[in-house]
């Protein structure tokens, strides 16, 4: 993505955001410390780099948005801007070396001039002994800093930092023009709504439908979702069999736990109104949803819902990705009539 089209995107998918920050800035009020809380795609990483350009920008254009052609802004976008600081896991958590260097950083004066921006993606990844190291520099800033603490989930953040922080919602992309997007860049139709459902960023999208994957685990769900409707044990061998082999990393296995969620959300949205195929994250079982809607009772199925929304917690929490499926496999089975 190049310095101009950051600016355009930011603007396209957050408008209004947009203007309430550089108008933050241009009236010198910006607080020292945000959350940032969106889905991928929403915008929250454009944002903070451009609220970055526009603090340091050498030639602010009439609508008072950064330049993206200055020294500084090209350094920006380079990450080699000494008085940005910005951090992203390393691997699936941000690690202990990471939260020292951002506390060493903390400590420092900005190089070059008066002002210093701190940009942490996806903070819901820190440890909670990270959390808390953080909070200490966020609760006293040295010097003339901003702090952009940046999260696809706030409920995963500790409440003593939402306690500090000004919480900023970012606005979901409208369905209708993700759908659009996602057809331009040539999902098939039976993949469209699932991929709403888990991401709003269509290069994630993409990224998901690479190799088959996302058609390989819509398959493998929909199979184990079979069996376990069915009151069939053998759900439980599929966890190791069909599952496992797909989640090879931790997004992954969240993805799937994310998609399991959208399987029962089929059947709950079909309890007052049959929808088409094309409105279902699982039309290759829509027959099944259908039959289940009408089967089970709203509280059997906000039951097994809550058991499925849960599961994304356990990951949270390091719990082993094998055991959490095959918990829910067996809570399930035990939750349909036979």
């Amino acid at each position: 993505m190049t310095e101009e089209s950051l600016v355009t995107t930011a603007q396209r998918l957050q408008p209004q955001l947009l203007d309430h920050f550089m108008n933050l800035i241009n009236e010198q009020r910006l607080a020292h410390a945000y959350l940032f809380n969106g889905a991928d795609g929403t915008g929250r990483q454009q944002i903070a780099q451009v609220i970055a350009m526009r603090l340091f920008c050498q030639n602010v254009t009439a609508e008072g948005l950064p330049c993206g052609q200055c020294a500084e802004c090209r350094r920006i976008m380079a990450g080699d801007h000494p008085d940005v600081v910005t951090v992203v896991p390393d691997g699936q958590r941000i690690k202990v070396d990471q939260v020292r260097y951002l506390k060493s950083e903390f400590t420092k004066s900005a190089v070059e001039g008066n002002q210093k921006i701190f940009i942490v993606d996806q903070v819901e990844r820190m440890t909670t002994g990270a959390a808390n190291s953080l909070l200490k520099f966020i609760e006293e800033p040295v010097g003339n800093t901003v702090a952009l603490l940046l999260t696809a989930n706030k409920n995963l953040i500790l409440p003593t930092i939402l306690s500090r922080t000004q919480i900023v919602d970012f606005i979901r992309v409208a369905p209708s023009a993700l759908a659009e997007a996602l057809a331009t860049a040539g999902v098939i139709p039976s993949q469209r709504y699932l991929l709403s459902t888990l991401t709003e960023s269509v290069q994630a999208a993409k990224a998901l439908t690479a190799e088959d994957w996302l058609k390989n685990a819509q398959v493998s769900v929909g199979q184990w979702f079979t069996a376990v409707c069915a009151g069939d044990e053998r759900a439980f061998v599929r966890v190791q069999t069909e599952l496992l082999p797909l989640a090879t990393n931790r997004d992954l296995q969240g993805t799937i736990l994310d998609m399991i969620v959208q399987a029962w959300h089929d059947v709950l949205r079909q309890q007052n109104a049959t929808l088409a195929d094309d409105q279902l994250a699982f039309p290759q079982v829509a027959k099944l949803s259908r039959q289940l809607a009408q089967r089970l009772s709203v509280d059997r199925l906000v039951a097994i819902m809550t058991l499925t929304l849960e599961t994304r917690s356990q990951l949270a929490g390091n719990m082993n990705f094998q055991g959490i499926l095959e918990a829910l496999t067996l809570q399930i089975l035990a939750q349909i009539p036979r």
